[in-house]
Protein backbone atom coordinates (compact mmCIF):
# COMPACT_ATOMS: atom_id res chain seq x y z
CA UNK A 1 0.00 0.00 0.00
CA UNK A 2 1.53 3.49 -0.91
CA UNK A 3 1.91 6.30 1.65
CA UNK A 4 -1.37 8.64 1.49
CA UNK A 5 -0.21 12.27 2.96
CA UNK A 6 -3.60 13.60 4.90
CA UNK A 7 -3.87 16.91 6.83
CA UNK A 8 -5.69 15.16 9.13
CA UNK A 9 -5.68 11.17 9.40
CA UNK A 10 -7.90 9.50 11.86
CA UNK A 11 -8.13 6.01 12.69
CA UNK A 12 -10.12 3.78 15.36
CA UNK A 13 -8.28 1.77 17.85
CA UNK A 14 -9.62 -0.65 20.54
CA UNK A 15 -9.48 0.84 24.06
CA UNK A 16 -9.39 -1.71 26.77
CA UNK A 17 -10.64 -1.01 30.53
CA UNK A 18 -9.41 -3.67 33.59
CA UNK A 19 -11.39 -2.63 36.38
CA UNK A 20 -12.25 -4.77 39.50
CA UNK A 21 -14.49 -6.89 39.33
CA UNK A 22 -17.75 -5.51 41.44
CA UNK A 23 -19.44 -8.94 42.04
CA UNK A 24 -16.42 -11.35 41.95
CA UNK A 25 -13.56 -9.92 44.85
CA UNK A 26 -10.50 -10.15 44.25
CA UNK A 27 -11.20 -10.48 40.00
CA UNK A 28 -10.81 -7.97 37.50
CA UNK A 29 -13.53 -7.38 34.66
CA UNK A 30 -12.62 -5.88 31.02
CA UNK A 31 -14.68 -3.39 29.19
CA UNK A 32 -13.65 -2.33 26.25
CA UNK A 33 -14.59 0.64 23.31
CA UNK A 34 -13.59 2.11 19.89
CA UNK A 35 -12.25 5.45 20.33
CA UNK A 36 -11.36 7.53 16.98
CA UNK A 37 -7.60 8.83 17.16
CA UNK A 38 -5.93 11.83 15.23
CA UNK A 39 -2.12 12.13 14.35
CA UNK A 40 -0.80 14.82 16.23
CA UNK A 41 2.05 16.46 14.65
CA UNK A 42 5.21 16.94 16.40
CA UNK A 43 5.57 20.53 16.45
CA UNK A 44 1.91 20.66 17.61
CA UNK A 45 2.88 17.96 20.60
CA UNK A 46 6.37 20.04 21.79
CA UNK A 47 3.84 23.43 21.59
CA UNK A 48 1.39 21.77 24.42
CA UNK A 49 4.31 20.52 26.13
CA UNK A 50 6.44 23.62 26.30
CA UNK A 51 2.71 25.51 26.81
CA UNK A 52 2.60 23.61 29.97
CA UNK A 53 6.11 23.59 31.23
CA UNK A 54 5.85 27.59 31.11
CA UNK A 55 2.91 27.58 33.52
CA UNK A 56 3.34 29.02 37.10
CA UNK A 57 1.88 26.63 39.30
CA UNK A 58 1.69 22.89 40.09
CA UNK A 59 -2.34 23.43 39.63
CA UNK A 60 -1.95 24.84 36.41
CA UNK A 61 -0.11 22.35 35.30
CA UNK A 62 -1.94 19.58 36.56
CA UNK A 63 -5.18 21.28 34.52
CA UNK A 64 -3.33 20.80 31.40
CA UNK A 65 -2.07 17.38 31.76
CA UNK A 66 -4.43 15.94 29.58
CA UNK A 67 -4.01 18.47 26.76
CA UNK A 68 -2.30 15.88 24.52
CA UNK A 69 -5.02 13.18 24.70
CA UNK A 70 -7.57 15.83 24.17
CA UNK A 71 -6.42 16.73 21.26
CA UNK A 72 -5.75 13.21 19.87
CA UNK A 73 -9.31 12.02 20.82
CA UNK A 74 -12.25 12.65 18.11
CA UNK A 75 -14.36 10.42 18.97
CA UNK A 76 -16.04 7.01 20.63
CA UNK A 77 -17.91 4.15 19.74
CA UNK A 78 -19.50 1.50 21.66
CA UNK A 79 -19.66 3.06 24.76
CA UNK A 80 -23.03 3.00 26.83
CA UNK A 81 -24.50 4.99 29.79
CA UNK A 82 -25.78 3.27 33.17
CA UNK A 83 -29.13 2.98 31.33
CA UNK A 84 -27.86 0.71 28.45
CA UNK A 85 -27.90 3.65 25.78
CA UNK A 86 -25.17 5.09 23.62
CA UNK A 87 -23.15 7.74 25.07
CA UNK A 88 -22.17 10.38 22.57
CA UNK A 89 -18.45 11.91 22.45
CA UNK A 90 -17.66 15.20 23.66
CA UNK A 91 -14.90 16.81 25.12
CA UNK A 92 -16.33 17.63 28.51
CA UNK A 93 -17.76 13.87 29.26
CA UNK A 94 -13.65 12.30 28.02
CA UNK A 95 -12.14 14.96 30.66
CA UNK A 96 -14.86 13.61 32.71
CA UNK A 97 -13.79 10.34 31.81
CA UNK A 98 -10.51 10.73 32.28
CA UNK A 99 -11.17 11.23 36.39
CA UNK A 100 -11.56 7.83 36.54
CA UNK A 101 -7.59 6.22 37.19
CA UNK A 102 -9.36 2.64 35.20
CA UNK A 103 -10.11 4.20 32.16
CA UNK A 104 -7.11 6.52 31.88
CA UNK A 105 -4.65 3.96 32.19
CA UNK A 106 -6.42 2.27 29.34
CA UNK A 107 -7.16 5.19 27.31
CA UNK A 108 -3.13 5.85 27.48
CA UNK A 109 -2.49 2.87 26.92
CA UNK A 110 -4.44 2.16 23.86
CA UNK A 111 -3.16 5.55 22.72
CA UNK A 112 0.78 4.59 23.00
CA UNK A 113 -0.05 1.04 21.23
CA UNK A 114 -1.53 3.12 18.78
CA UNK A 115 1.34 5.31 17.87
CA UNK A 116 4.07 2.40 17.51
CA UNK A 117 3.63 -0.95 15.47
CA UNK A 118 4.80 -4.22 17.06
CA UNK A 119 7.75 -4.45 15.07
CA UNK A 120 9.03 -0.83 16.29
CA UNK A 121 8.21 -1.93 20.08
CA UNK A 122 10.50 -4.91 19.26
CA UNK A 123 13.18 -2.49 18.05
CA UNK A 124 13.27 -3.94 14.49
Amino acid sequence: MKFVMTKEYRYWWPVKIERPDPVNPGKWQTQSYMHEFVGVSEDEAKELEKEIAALATAEEKSARQHDLIMKASRNWRDVIGDDKNPVEFSEELLRQALQDTWYRVGLYNAYASSLASPAARKGN
